[in-house]
């Protein structure tokens, strides 16, 4: 039997996008029958490709470190190195039978996070909030940034923003901030949270703005080649840091870090929320990490991320937060402490029930697509979500949350964080009718008090089939 390695230099093409590999093997493969093996070096079963029904088909499994795959075609065995971990490979392949032709596309699926089985072991069953240097460093290159100060979604008026402008105004001629200035308004979004949360893959190692072992990728449309703002600009942020002494900086002001954590933990029971949501739908989560900044105004994101935990053989599953810190409802003066911890909660809560609401929601994706096509929905205010399924999903969301309060605060508290979720709703988001369903689902709950959330889906689509 001949065997085929391959290497860089035997490849008849070879595109390169960042250090995502797209290449075509030059040689054409023969096989009696309509039926190849092939297995991975980290996967103990060989598994079987049925060449039979189409004529292109894409196997593929997760890059990991020193992983092959080899595939026993007729005579032949081809080996393919995923040698340029973390990002993605495809290989394409020519195989021919006595009855067709078929291109097999071999995959490696890019990596965007790395954890360890202690990494694992230590976060299991874990919920935290987490301070980021780095990722501090790069919302004040943002804020401080043309782009930044022209933003209306920062906190800027208070004392830390003032700090930051004070300590770092003799380095505004640094050249990373003609790097941070775009002239298309619309990539606003999407260079912001590219340059943000990229940032958070990074951290100090001495002075030196090193990637730690954990993520790969965070932000972008990039997801075979990680190409992201942050990553692009490092060297420039590695030279602002050192000139500005940002390190300094940070230490000066730890203690106030330290004291937005104790106060978000404070009015963010996060761990209620996480088992009240797993009562209610069959979905788990292994752990949920929340990072923030004093700088974050109303900008919030999520990303999951996914790891092998092969102590018990299965999945374990990471959910990380960008969120603000709670200077935006301490401001608040004319408000109970109660009313600014559900204030507070709603930032993650409805960041990390997507993770339980989506799942469910794509059991009944034809009814939906059917039902939130429709006008009565939405408004001209609601810009981000157009499919039906996501305006379904963010009705969901806000109304799930609701319930959590009422079922979790005093009838004083859970009024008004339902009065403010629906102006928020329908007279800033463009969901014109969430006072309605939220009405909707709390008295399905109601009627029916032995049934989960999830088991009460078909009785609010049900119910939304019918409005006009």
């Amino acid at each position: 039997m001949k065997t085929l390695i391959l290497f860089f230099f035997i490849l008849s093409i070879n595109f390169v996008s960042g250090q995502f590999i797209k290449e075509n093997i030059s040689k054409t493969y023969f096989s009696e029958k309509d039926t190849i093996t092939y297995k991975y070096s980290n996967y103990p079963k060989v598994l079987k490709l049925d060449l039979s029904e189409n004529d292109t088909l894409s196997p593929g499994t997760n890059i990991a470190k020193n992983i092959t795959m080899t595939a026993y075609i007729g005579k032949d065995s081809l080996v393919i190195k995923g040698d340029n971990y973390p990002f993605a490979r495809k290989s394409f392949v020519t195989i021919k039978t006595p009855r067709r032709t078929t291109v097999v596309i071999f995959r490696f699926n890019s990596s965007s996070s790395n954890f360890s089985q202690d990494y694992i072991d230590e976060n299991h069953g874990k919920s935290s909030i987490v301070l980021s240097e780095v990722f501090e460093l790069a919302n004040i290159i943002w804020a401080l940034s043309p782009t930044g100060k022209a933003a209306t979604d920062l906190q800027k008026d208070t004392e830390y923003y003032r700090k930051v402008e004070e300590y770092f105004q003799p380095y505004l001629d640094h050249p990373i901030f003609k790097k941070l200035i775009f002239e298309n308004k619309d990539n606003y979004s999407d260079m912001y949270y590219q340059f943000r949360e990229n940032s958070f893959m990074y951290e100090f190692n001495g002075n030196n703005i090193v990637k730690g072992e954990n993520y790969n990728y965070v932000y972008g449309k990039d997801w075979q080649g990680f190409t992201n703002l942050f990553t692009e600009l490092l060297p420039l942020v590695q030279d602002f840091s050192d000139k500005s002494n940002f390190r300094a900086f940070y230490k000066k002001n730890e203690k106030y870090y330290f004291n937005d954590l104790k106060r978000i933990t404070e009015l963010m029971p996060l761990k209620n929320m996480w088992t009240w949501l797993e009562n209610e739908f069959p979905i788990k989560q292994n752990s949920y990490k929340i990072v923030f900044s004093p700088l974050i105004g109303g900008s919030h994101s999520t990303q999951n991320y996914f790891g092998k935990d092969l102590k018990n053989n299965s999945w374990f599953s990471e959910c990380v937060m960008f969120i603000c810190n709670a200077n935006r409802y301490d401001l608040k003066k004319d408000i109970t402490e109660k009313e600014k911890e559900v204030l507070m909660s709603g930032i993650v809560f409805t960041e990390i029930d997507h993770n339980y609401v989506n799942p469910t929601s794509n059991k009944y994706k034809k009814e939906i697509a059917e039902i939130f096509k429709r006008k009565i929905w939405t408004d001209e205010k609601n810009k981000f979500y157009e499919n039906p399924q996501s305006v379904f999903n963010e009705y969901m969301t806000h109304s799930v949350f609701c319930l959590w309060v009422q079922e979790n605060y005093d009838q004083k508290t859970s009024d008004y964080l339902i009065n403010e979720r629906i102006k928020m709703n329908v007279e800033k988001r463009g969901f014109i009718k969430f006072k309605e369903f939220n009405e909707e689902l709390i008295k399905l709950m109601d009627e029916n008090p032995t049934k989960t959330i999830a088991e009460i889906y078909p009785q609010i689509i049900e119910w939304a089939k019918k409005e006009n």
